[in-house]
């Protein structure tokens, strides 16, 4: 990417978006199981069961998610700005 802003923000981005899909991955996979059964006895179907089920199930994780970002975010503005800046913050 370079040196300059793009490099900055393109580690924010990488460093904040890891730690996003593992947690959100890890909060799909935690779903209630029998949820999930009772809408396939209703034969929902895939769509369906993401939309009604699993997405709002865990919406408080995806605001744990960005609540974790927040943080990350700044760690990875710090890092490229370590890495590649030429000027100071």
């Amino acid at each position: 990417v370079g040196a300059g802003m793009p490099a900055i923000i393109t580690m924010a981005l990488l460093i904040s978006l890891i730690v996003t899909v593992m947690e959100i991955l890890n909060g799909f996979l935690e779903t209630d199981k029998e949820k999930i059964k009772m809408a396939q006895t209703f034969n929902a179907n895939k769509l369906q069961t993401l939309i009604k089920i699993i997405i709002p199930a865990n919406i408080p994780t995806f605001f744990n998610s960005l609540k974790v970002n927040i943080g990350l975010s700044l760690v990875g503005v710090i890092t490229g700005e370590f890495l590649v800046s030429k000027a100071g913050l």
